[in-house]
């Protein structure tokens, strides 16, 4: 029988917390604090998101009970100020069937991928980097035969249009969206996870 377990500290204020699977709820464990469960059919809403961090892309992947409560699990493991460990082999697999046990304690249960919050921010960035590339260039046009102040806009718009294919996707990704809990999208639970599912898809043919 498949034990589904991951262990994670969120950041520097959190201690490492292992998460399980039992028969009838989420439960974790953690150092110098009481254990935790939450019951899949008190869980209302799991919203899974990516986000940037210093080991690229990083998933998380929040629960919701009927009371407020919140989960966070996360991927990306805080080792140390800047330091962090990609977890996602763990991560992936706990969370996808996480998912299907939430939906079958819970069919009412919202399940969403992305944050129409995130998006707004990024939208907002988009907006500031075309009014950035616009100053510069036109800033680049004016100091044109000013060869001292020529090198440095071109370096700064340089720079600003490294960070174009990042605003691009995040933009494109679009707001929050639903997902089937029996197949969540495999961008938001990592190569592990899509891995496993595609094995246990075999399995039952």
């Amino acid at each position: 029988m498949t034990e589904w377990a991951h262990s994670v500290r969120n950041g520097i204020v959190s201690g490492e917390r292992t998460y399980r699977l039992a028969q009838d709820a989420l439960c974790w464990t953690e150092t110098g604090r009481s254990d935790g469960r939450l019951a899949y059919a008190d869980a209302r809403a799991m919203q899974l998101i990516s986000y940037a961090s210093p080991i690229g892309r990083a998933l998380q992947c929040k629960v919701t009970s009927t009371a407020g409560d919140k989960v966070l699990l996360r991927s990306a493991h805080y080792l140390s100020l800047g330091a962090f460990e990609d977890r996602t082999d763990s991560y992936g697999p706990l969370v996808r069937e996480l998912a299907k046990r939430i939906h079958k304690a819970n069919p009412g249960a919202a399940f969403v991928a992305g944050s129409t919050g995130l998006w707004i921010v990024w939208l907002v960035v988009g907006l500031l980097w075309f009014g950035a590339i616009a100053l510069l260039a036109a800033a680049l046009f004016e100091t044109v035969f000013d060869a001292p102040l020529l090198g440095s806009f071109a370096v700064a718009l340089g720079v600003c249009a490294l960070c174009l294919p990042l605003i691009w996707r995040e933009v494109r990704s679009g707001g929050s969206k639903r997902f089937d809990p029996l197949a969540p999208p495999d961008r938001l639970l990592g190569s592990a996870a899509a891995q496993s599912g595609e094995r246990l898809s075999s399995s039952d043919r």
